[in-house]
């Protein structure tokens, strides 16, 4: 019988099921691999929203403004060669004001120089005083160490010194003193190079974000300058919320530290409430356009016995292109009681009597500051300073300040000096003939006799 062949059957090869050890590993590792996926969702989405926040997006543009700040500062340090603490100490000021008003028929002009230079221990300023364009006197003040010496030109051809501490002895022990009676009271002494002291502003920021609420508004809005072509900036909205209370404090803390007589007269100061701050930024840049108050700023001061508030409205705008403090245009408008003045009503009563409501002084301000672009001269052009007071009239100032490093040596005027608090009867009468000289001179002058 023929053998049969064997039937080769083939193997199976067992399925794998996930629920074995190795399906498990997989099941572990895809399961890892979502969470990692979806920690790493939730972590972009955090960071995305905390990076882009309103707060982390507003730091941001303060931060640029900042640097641009200490780039200036670095600038303006280079060409002193002074640090911090010591920034004036090399610096010249140049002023020119004009004051035209209601109830003055021609425009007063007042130009001031003022050269300071602490590493000597010297100053030196001259003003010049004008009648539409016609120069009226002259006057200069120079300082050495602690002394100060008095030039008028148009009056002396002496120059008069005295010693900057107690001035107020010097006086009472003159024969200015049996002339105008003496000085009770008071102890005057001027410090003309005080030690300049580096503040850590940062310490009086502390605990901001919890004082300090930061939202974007949904609307944008759009900036025009018309004094720039109408440079138009289409900019997002942030409001800022500065708590009351913490503003309080930190002005608490500023009178203390200041002493003198804040702290003797037990004055204080504060703000009636919550401050309320717009900031306007491009936000492709990061770049602020505009910080703005959203209500008017009212800040009280003085004792308990009175008190008065100040009310302050307006914005400030960086308008540079390429940076933000190239071109500063300040806008503001500020309204006081008159009595915070302490002008004596007697003297109001020539302009008319009281309606009832309290004087008020309103002035308002706009003024430009440009700075140059390669070193750390700065000119601030003041396109109206208005001053208007109930009863009084409306009184408007223009001019231009240009800040810029010393780099020439200060010298003493020429000519002879005496002491002012020395003179004698004979060198009084001298003193009083010219003034009187001149005082006619200027009547004859402006038409005033005939």
């Amino acid at each position: 019988m023929e053998r049969m062949e064997e039937i080769q059957i083939p193997e199976i090869e067992e399925k794998k099921h996930w629920g074995g050890p190795d399906g498990r590993k997989w099941k572990i590792a895809a399961g890892l691999l979502a969470v990692g996926m979806v920690v790493f969702a939730c972590s972009v989405f955090a960071f995305t929203k905390w990076y882009f926040s309103a707060e982390r997006v507003l730091l941001r543009a303060f931060g640029n403004l900042t640097e641009e700040v200490l780039e200036r500062r670095e600038l303006w340090e280079a060409a002193t060669g002074n640090g911090p603490g010591e920034e004036w100490n090399r610096a010249k000021f140049t002023t020119v004001f004009n004051l035209s008003g209601d109830g003055l028929p021609l425009t007063l002009g007042v130009d001031t120089t003022l050269e300071r230079d602490a590493d000597v221990r010297k100053m030196k300023s001259r003003t010049k005083f004008s009648v539409s364009n016609t120069k009226l006197a002259e006057l200069e003040v120079y300082g050495e160490d602690k002394t100060l010496v008095l030039t008028l030109p148009d009056f002396f051809e002496e120059n008069f010194a005295f010693d900057t501490e107690r001035i107020d002895e010097q006086y009472n022990g003159s024969l200015f003193a049996r002339i105008f009676g003496t000085l009770k009271g008071y102890e005057i002494s001027v410090d003309l190079f005080p030690k300049g002291n580096p503040v850590s502003w940062m310490r009086y920021f502390e605990g901001w974000q919890e004082n300090v609420r930061i939202e974007k508004l949904e609307k944008s809005v759009d900036i025009s300058v018309p004094e720039k072509d109408n440079r138009q900036y289409r900019c997002g909205q942030y409001r800022l919320t500065i708590a009351a209370d913490w503003i309080n404090t930190l002005f608490t803390d500023g009178v203390e530290a200041a002493g003198g007589f804040w702290a003797k007269d037990g004055m204080t100061a504060g703000v009636a409430q919550d401050i309320i701050i717009n900031v306007a930024m491009e936000e492709e840049n990061d770049r602020i356009v505009r910080i703005s108050f959203e209500e008017p700023l009212v800040i009280f001061v003085g004792s308990e016995e009175g008190r008065i508030e100040v009310k302050t409205s307006g914005e400030v705008c960086f308008l540079g292109e390429g940076r933000s403090v190239d071109d500063i245009l300040v806008s503001m408008q500020t309204e006081l009681p008159l009595t915070a003045l302490g002008i004596d009503e007697r003297l109001l009563a020539v302009f008319g009597n009281k309606s009832g409501t309290e004087d008020n002084i309103i002035i308002e301000l706009r003024a430009e500051s440009l700075y140059n672009e390669a070193d750390a001269c700065v000119t601030s052009d003041l396109h109206k300073l208005t001053v208007s007071v109930d009863r009084v009239g409306s009184f408007k100032l223009t001019g231009k300040i240009k800040l810029e490093p010393l780099e020439e040596a200060i010298e003493a005027p020429a000519g002879e000096t005496i002491r002012l608090f020395e003179i004698s009867e004979e060198e009084y009468g001298n003193m009083r003939e010219q003034v009187m000289k001149k005082i006619w001179r200027w009547l004859k002058a402006l038409s005033i006799f005939g």
